[in-house]
């Protein structure tokens, strides 16, 4: 259901969630041999009563488990030639340049990918949390973009990162940081004209009513 409303158009190309882990097998102990069969038959069993939610369901159910059977082929037959460390944003990475592999066989000339690492919503012992989440971001990053740079995509690639929300610029009694609003964000590709800071930074964080854009607690309007 979802998914017809992101694609946009009948036939267009529907997203997918994949785990960093990539794919099993669909159904892999059925209970009768012939089981994928049988649910695509029933599932294409249109009669004159069917209703327009059945067969969305049903359609979408049937263009699943084949995506699900190509795609799984096409990962099962790829690796990347770098090794990428053992944290959860580089598994993400991995199979991003995984999935970047397959490319031609999917028969796509862009792709897009959302991958998050979470743990920053640090009210309570910020520094040392943020050093160990930026350590391991950048070393998930460095091997990202040494495989991706392997397979010769790097001048085609932008990766942008982004937060929903930033921190205070003051401490909590935690030693820890509370929810704000403006904040930076950066982006990198081997495209783009690199090695610039967009925006100015502020030069006053001081809450009073000739700064319109500070807020109390060092929270600033983006």
């Amino acid at each position: 259901g979802t998914q017809a409303v992101n694609v946009g158009e009948p036939g267009g190309a529907a997203p997918f969630i994949l785990s960093s882990s990539g794919l099993s097998d669909f159904n892999k102990s059925p209970s009768i041999s012939d089981m994928n069969t049988v649910i695509r038959s029933l599932n294409n069993a249109t009669r004159k009563d069917s209703g327009f939610f059945a067969e969305t369901f049903a359609n979408m159910l049937s263009e699943a488990m084949t995506s699900h059977e190509q795609l799984k082929a096409e990962l099962d037959a790829v690796d990347v030639s770098t090794v990428f460390p053992d944290s959860g944003i580089a598994a993400q990475l991995k199979m991003v340049a995984q999935l970047m592999k397959t490319r031609e066989s999917r028969g796509v000339v862009r792709d897009m990918f959302y991958v998050e690492q979470g743990g920053y919503d640090t009210h309570s012992n910020m520094q040392i949390n943020l050093v160990n989440k930026f350590t391991e971001l950048n070393a998930a990053l460095e091997a990202f973009v040494a495989e991706v740079k392997q397979q010769g995509l790097w001048d085609s690639v932008t990766l942008v990162q982004f937060s929903e929300f930033a921190r205070t610029l003051d401490p909590n009694t935690g030693n820890g940081s509370d929810h704000a609003w403006g904040a930076n964000h950066f982006h990198i590709g081997g495209g783009l004209a690199g090695g610039k800071v967009r925006g100015l930074y502020p030069d006053d964080f001081v809450q009073s009513p000739s700064n319109p854009i500070a807020l109390s607690r060092g929270r600033m309007v983006p």
